[in-house]
């Protein structure tokens, strides 16, 4: 019966080691600063308790939550830009260089093969290592003049020029560089 438990302690501490090495790279890209707590099924996103989820693939950090999970309002652009500045000026997460994703950034969330649900309950294409409830699109740092693009997470994807203000898709979900 010793032995026995002995084997099943052995074998516990060697699950733990081997969750823990599951994250490999997650030093050697400067993220020792917070503990990991979860990731996703196909380990391309890790989450930690810091409240940020790390995409291994694109090397792009990003906010557990977006504006509407935090605030429960809609935010134009303007508001947006804000939004990052006061998430800088807090250090969230301890990091200062958060702001509105590119284009192509915020297009690497989208993915036909994952499902999550937006605010109302209805199906976007993000993995479900984020919580559900986020709007259904980002702003991103792009803009002409009174109009910037908002990337969807619904149906096909894809992005369109909004109006700045008056924008139908008005969520944001912040962004940054990893740091090696």
């Amino acid at each position: 019966m010793i032995l026995s438990f002995r084997l099943k302690f052995a074998w516990s501490i060697l699950l733990v080691c081997a969750w823990f090495s599951s994250f490999g790279t997650l030093s050697a890209i400067g993220e020792e600063s917070s503990t990991p707590i979860a990731r996703s099924a196909d380990g391309q996103f890790v989450e930690f308790e810091n409240a940020t989820i790390l995409d291994k693939k694109s090397g792009l950090m990003w906010m557990r939550q977006d504006y509407w999970q935090m605030n429960k309002k809609w935010v134009n652009w303007y508001t947006a830009s804000e939004f990052s500045q006061r998430m800088n000026n807090k250090r969230f997460a301890g990091y200062s260089d958060w702001r509105l994703p590119t284009v192509d950034e915020a297009k690497t969330l989208y993915n036909r093969r994952k499902r999550n649900l937006d605010k109302d309950g209805d199906k976007i294409f993000i993995d479900r290592i984020f919580p559900k409830g986020p709007g259904w699109s980002t702003w991103t740092n792009e803009e002409k003049k009174n109009k910037a693009i908002v990337v969807s997470y619904k149906d096909e994807g894809g992005s369109s020029y909004q109006d700045k203000v008056n924008g139908t898709d008005a969520f944001i979900r912040l962004v940054r560089k990893s740091t090696p």
